[in-house]
């Protein structure tokens, strides 16, 4: 029987698929090359942190956040490929406890299988790992600006008071204070607003992208800006002095106006800022009294200091001094005649020409009062008509005199009955 012409040549027929095997390996890798590809900005991820964060303890990243990685691939797989088909990944079950460090592995979400190699420029990441701190803070809220000319603010509140914060004990202890700030420049109504909470040290830094955690970020804030009116300060005195002692004056004080601060409408019916007399009290006093008052205690409703760093305090003084009674004797020749007919002319007869005066007064005005101080006069025309005398005549009248002092000063009398005699010039 004759061999099939199949096996004629058999081993010339390998060789030719070998060689054509050969042909198309190299056309296909001359048109479609493996080539070498940099992408940047491959995102780092933290993986297997349980073990860490179940211990009471935390992590932190400490090297760069994004690496650069270079991919070999074919040409056909590599225009089908971009940074968003990558990640790195940082196991913490290959943290090194000596070093810190762990080593970056890069995985794609596409063509996997058919990418020969991935590989970060950069090998390892840094991370660092410690206990963990739980602490609550106070918020404290901060206004920065100031408002329209003419207003000023008012109270200032957060919608919470604390917050709670956790994270490396490195740095939750470093905090030192939590604010919320809302800007009120050029404002001339309220304002009421969502903003973020911010981190302090000791030394007043900020604290960012700490890694921490936080019940709440944000935070609802309330400002009041209020319009100002100045108002003068009104004092009054109350309670007795020691015996024989008096108020000898007006109620001073260290500041004659205040600036308030309230709704348009709370203002437009203050015209002063009138302080209780049962805040300036001088019961038994023997001299003067000086007292510090605070001024936000006697504040209307809805009303408050537009400043009340420099105005809350103010000090009085009520003057306090001595009553002293003092006689005067006064000639009969100095009485003043008012009113008398020109043809006429006045002599007080019911007295050795001499009349006494007593009137009492503080200390210091009574040492420089004089004899001269005090006046007495008799006013002709008003005694006319009291007593229905058509017109004066030669004879002798029972008159009242007036008597004047300086003010301050108190009389015994208001007036003495002199006994005068008239009689034609």
């Amino acid at each position: 029987m004759k061999k099939s012409k199949i096996f004629n040549n058999f081993g010339l027929k390998i060789l030719a698929v070998f060689i054509s095997i050969l042909l198309w390996l190299a056309v296909i890798n001359i048109s479609d090359p493996v080539i070498n590809t940099s992408y940047t900005d491959i995102p780092v991820i933290v993986t297997n942190t349980e073990g860490i964060t179940t211990n009471g303890k935390v992590y932190e990243l400490t090297s760069d956040s994004v690496v650069s990685i270079s991919v070999s691939a074919k040409r056909s797989i590599q225009d089908y490929l971009s940074e968003d088909n990558f990640k790195a990944i940082v196991d913490l079950e290959d943290y090194d406890e000596e070093t810190g460090m762990v080593p970056i592995r890069i995985e794609s979400n596409k063509y996997s299988g058919q990418i020969e190699s991935m590989k970060s420029k950069t090998e390892y990441a840094t991370v660092k790992i410690e206990e963990m701190l739980r602490k609550q803070f106070m918020i404290t809220p901060i206004v920065s600006g100031n408002p329209e000319d003419g207003y000023v603010v008012g109270n200032v509140s957060t919608a919470e008071n604390i917050v709670r914060i956790s994270g490396a004990h490195s740095v939750v202890s470093a905090i030192k204070k939590v604010t919320a700030e809302v800007s009120v420049a050029g404002l001339n109504s309220d304002v009421n607003t969502s903003v973020d909470l911010k981190l302090y040290d000791g030394e007043g830094k900020q604290i960012k992208d700490a890694g921490l955690n936080m019940n709440i970020s944000t935070v609802a804030m309330a400002a009041q800006i209020l319009a100002t009116k100045e108002l003068p300060l009104r004092f009054s005195a109350s309670g007795v002095p020691k015996e024989g002692y008096g108020i000898s004056g007006e109620v001073t004080a260290d500041k004659q106006t205040v600036v308030v601060a309230g709704k348009p409408s709370s203002l437009t019916y203050l015209t002063s800022f009138d302080v209780t007399s049962a805040a300036v009290k001088v019961d038994g006093a023997d001299e003067n009294v000086t007292l510090e008052i605070d001024l936000t205690r006697y504040l209307p409703d809805g009303i408050i200091l537009a400043d009340a760093e420099k105005d809350k305090m103010v000090t009085v003084e009520v003057p306090i001094d001595e009553i002293l009674t003092k006689e005067f004797e006064v000639s009969t020749n100095d009485i003043v005649m008012n009113g008398l007919p020109s043809f006429l002319e006045a002599e007080v007869i019911d007295s050795d020409g001499i009349i006494t005066i007593r009137v009492d007064g503080f200390s210091k005005q009574m040492n420089a009062m004089q004899v001269s101080d005090v006046e007495l006069s008799i006013d002709w025309e008003a005694y006319r008509q009291a007593n229905e005398i058509w017109q004066l005549e030669e004879g002798r009248y029972r008159v009242p005199a007036q008597i004047t002092v300086p003010e301050g000063v108190t009389k015994a009398a208001a007036e003495i009955s002199v006994l005068v005699e008239l009689s034609e010039k």
